[in-house]
């Protein structure tokens, strides 16, 4: 294979420059302004910002009089040749080679009229590490010092040492510019905690931006027609406007013809890389100490995140050290450690990395929260949870023809226990349709365990200061909420508070633009908002504190068959429950 570093120089800057023409399709933002282009005019002082955002912010600041360091290697050339080409003036020197001369040029150009812009961590690191230059180059040139903090709401980190930041095309990208405030000139310490700060204002707005969706809005109440939410429709995104229409398909009887032939070929590959796990061609990885997966078959809302930190609130009383590893969602990891105290919360896309991790870090047991299809990392033991929801209310199709990952008749095959789950008040219907299903489960896999849970609702909470100084019962007139099964909150919501008027829904995992927020606000009046726990997470830091914010926090009551599930899940975190992980591939 062709080496990089033997690629001739001048094809390598090429190979840069027609790289740059992706820029045109980032959306340049400011964090507290979203909704407007963002350029900055930047003035004749010192600038200071991370290596890994120099591409975005190259693009960005072009043609605005600036100078800059390139270390005198073969890179700092091609960096050196392409900054050129957009207009900066370049000193060649860097912290190990020709750093004094490089200072020296640098003090010329910003003489000459220019602002001076810095890598504080470059050439080679340590990442997010700030050096001594951009103090040395500010106190040099007696000039002010700013701080450039970058995110980007999607794209790619390279495998360099910066773990360099590519934006994906039609990404949004954040910029904000601080300045770094003090009596006497910035010290290395001021500008590298500014610099953090900026970082971390620009990636909330990031996150902020990938979760934003806008709502489907049920309105109630006489008062439904002042101060209008906004509502799904023709300004709906398509992302929105999909989920809607596969959600209603999933209601149907039959899907799509369309839907049904894309559930055909996600059935395939599904079953396709299972079997490749059967036959040991993919392999399955130890954690080095024992895991439970709490897992489903169905996308969302069947409960698998508050069995995980129930399981792990168990197993902490039991004297055992649990680790949860979840996928990585904040508000998903936030509710973990409110609802399981003193277990290890971990979330990356990489589980086995995860709870090997966590065994070397004293952990004794992990839960692998979402798990049934996460072959990859072997299972002590398997938990299935059904959701009784999506088994009468839905076709039970494979996505997206319905909201069934796999088929549940054989994924009760592979489980070693077995947890139906629902939000639907408990009624002598709803008993009589658990009792058929684990009769049905119990001639499909006999002698697994069963048992029988329903998710209900507490008492109303205050979860700000706004709602711990309210006088008075609750009151909250809006009830916010981003989560898979919507419809069953409100229920719970209007049942809990007669006080709620209006009702806004957002995707899973959403939250509000500034323009909702607005809304938002003015319908939810002085009584304030109603959410879930999980939502908390989410809206509390997008609302002033003097706007109540209550919680309606979720119960779990077990219904039949826990204490056979619970002895299985103590034995297997006490060793007393083996299974081979060469057996299993």
């Amino acid at each position: 294979m062709l080496s990089a570093r033997r690629i001739p120089l001048g094809i390598a800057v090429r190979l840069v420059r027609t790289v740059l023409p992706i820029s045109r399709t980032w959306r340049f933002r400011h964090p507290d302004d979203p909704g407007r282009p963002y350029r900055p005019l930047l003035e004749r002082e010192v600038y200071a910002c991370w290596h890994e955002h120099l591409l975005p912010l190259t693009c960005l600041l072009a043609g605005q009089e600036l100078v800059t360091l390139a270390s005198r290697d073969r890179d700092g050339e091609i960096i050196s040749r392409v900054l050129r080409h957009l207009g900066y003036d370049v000193a060649r020197g860097s912290s190990t080679r020709g750093g004094s001369a490089g200072f020296r040029q640098l003090a010329r150009s910003f003489a000459a009229g220019r602002g001076v812009i810095l890598t504080g961590d470059g050439p080679r690191g340590p990442r997010r590490s700030l050096k001594e230059g951009t103090a040395r180059i500010a106190k040099l040139t007696d000039s002010a010092v700013s701080v450039v903090g970058v995110a980007a709401s999607s794209g790619r980190r390279l495998s360099s040492w910066d773990r360099f930041l590519v934006p994906a095309p039609g990404a949004t990208v954040f910029v904000s510019l601080a300045p770094v405030l003090g009596e006497n000139a910035p010290g290395t310490g001021d500008v590298q905690a500014a610099l953090r700060r900026e970082v971390a204002r620009c990636e909330q707005a990031a996150r902020e931006a990938c979760w934003s969706r806008p709502p489907g809005v049920v309105r109630s109440g006489r008062r439904a027609g002042r101060d209008p939410l906004p509502r799904s429709g023709r300004r709906t995104p398509a992302r929105r406007s999909l989920e809607l229409r596969l959600r209603g398909q999933w209601r149907r009887p039959r899907a799509a013809l369309p839907l049904r032939g894309l559930a055909r070929l996600y059935g395939g590959a599904h079953d396709a890389r299972r079997r490749l796990y059967d036959l040991r061609l993919l392999r399955t990885h130890s954690a080095g100490i024992p895991v439970i997966s709490v897992g489903g078959v169905t996308v969302g809302g069947s409960g698998k995140t508050p069995l995980a930190a129930g399981i792990g609130r168990l197993l902490r009383e039991a004297g055992h050290h649990p680790a949860i590893l979840a996928r990585g969602y904040a508000d998903e990891l936030q509710l973990l450690a409110h609802e399981a105290p003193g277990a290890s919360i971990r979330g990356h896309p990489d589980r086995l990395r995860s709870g090997r991790r966590a065994g070397a870090e004293g952990a004794t047991v992990a839960i692998l929260d979402d798990g049934f299809q996460h072959h990859r990392l072997f299972r002590d033991l398997e938990l299935l949870v059904l959701d009784r929801d999506a088994l009468r209310r839905t076709n039970r199709a494979r996505l997206p023809a319905g909201p069934f990952r796999e088929r549940w008749e054989r994924a009760v095959l592979r489980a070693d226990a077995i947890i139906s789950t629902g939000r639907e008040p408990w009624t002598a219907e709803l008993s009589r349709f658990d009792r058929e299903l684990r009769a049905r489960v119990g001639s499909l896999a006999p002698g697994v365990p069963m048992a029988a849970a329903a998710f209900g609702y507490g008492t109303v909470e205050a979860a700000n200061a706004g709602a711990r100084g309210w006088t008075g019962s609750p009151a909250p007139r809006l009830a916010l909420t981003g989560i898979m099964k919507p419809n069953l909150f409100f229920a719970q919501a209007d049942a809990a508070c007669a006080s709620v008027r209006e009702r806004l829904a957002l995707s899973d995992h959403g939250i509000p633009s500034p323009r909702e927020r607005a809304a938002a606000i003015r319908a939810a009046g002085r009584g304030g908002v109603l959410t879930t726990r999980k939502d908390l997470f989410r809206f509390r830091p997008l609302f002033d504190a003097g706007l109540p914010i209550w919680v309606l926090p979720e119960t779990l009551a077990w219904k039949a068959g826990w204490e056979n599930v619970r002895r299985l899940i103590l034995d297997t975190a006490s060793g007393r429950r083996d299974r081979d992980p060469a057996a299993e591939g």
